[in-house]
């Protein structure tokens, strides 16, 4: 695993734990302060275009990241978890 890709996988475990910590704090409420996801995305955004992965990874992490940014609810927060964890395994192959 090269250095890049070390960096783009600690972004993308903050993230997770980000999203879990939202999943269990928000309960029922329809918005999420997303803040600090927020951040984090644009984190990994920088991390992606700094990258030498492959194209793959990088169209994958950029669709995931513009996911994150356009808007997290309740609801989206279970799927965009599972979504990372897939995404997590595949940067692992």
């Amino acid at each position: 695993m090269s250095t890049n890709l070390n960096t783009i996988t600690k972004i993308l475990n903050e993230i997770k734990k980000e999203l879990t910590m939202l999943i269990s704090l928000e309960g029922n409420s329809e918005q999420v302060n997303s803040k600090n996801l927020f951040n984090q995305t644009n984190n990994l955004n920088e991390a992606i275009h700094a990258s030498e992965i492959s194209e793959k990874n990088k169209s994958m992490l950029e669709k995931f990241a513009l996911t994150l940014q356009e808007g997290i609810t309740v609801k989206s927060l279970r799927y965009e978890k599972q979504d990372l964890e897939r995404i997590l395994s595949n940067l692992n192959d």
